[in-house]
């Protein structure tokens, strides 16, 4: 009995052994990117010194305090690239039609309100005047290490306390 109980594991294995399939055998590897980036703590620190030197003396997006740098910028090979941005005060809420965002926060704190719908928007009023607000959205807290995912056409805004500021990489992802 133990014989047989033996021949019939090694015929499980051996039968197993034959039909293993290695998961990664179809992956294409040529040609190969050659992308390979670490952003590490001195990295960060030559960014932050750079982006709020940007807040401090550049003009912002529609009138709010923002400063960005393309860590890595659009690729015909690709469909994400990766921004290090730094703001502070208000910002005007904001939506993709095919761009997903992936929120990485490095330093500050706030709220993200994700999803609901835009108002206060006045038609023919310059961006820079506009403060518009989202209306039923879902409330985030957010402070260094945590990730915010935003699918695209969600309405998404970035709200941080007044004298503060929030640095996060931004992972943007897009679709076909």
């Amino acid at each position: 009995m133990r014989l047989l109980l033996l021949m019939t594991l090694f015929v499980e294995l051996s039968l197993g052994h034959a039909f293993a399939q290695d998961p990664f055998g179809d992956v294409t590897n040529e040609p190969r990117p050659s992308e390979f980036i670490q952003w590490d703590a001195n990295a960060f620190n030559e960014f932050r010194g750079t982006l709020e030197s940007q807040l401090r003396d550049g003009p912002g997006i529609f009138g709010t305090p923002f400063a960005v740098l393309n860590a890595l910028p659009e690729g015909d090979h690709r469909r994400h690239t990766v921004q290090i941005i730094h703001r502070s005060g208000y910002t005007q809420p904001e939506i993709h039609e095919t761009k997903w965002d992936i929120y990485v926060i490095l330093d500050g704190s706030g709220t993200a309100l994700l999803g609901g719908r835009r108002i206060n928007w006045v038609e023919g009023l310059p961006n820079e005047e506009q403060r518009p607000e989202l209306t039923g959205a879902q409330s985030f807290s957010f402070s260094p290490g945590d990730i915010l995912h935003v699918p695209a056409r969600s309405w998404h805004q970035v709200q941080v306390p007044d004298g503060a500021s929030v640095t996060y990489a931004l992972v943007n992802i897009f679709e076909d």
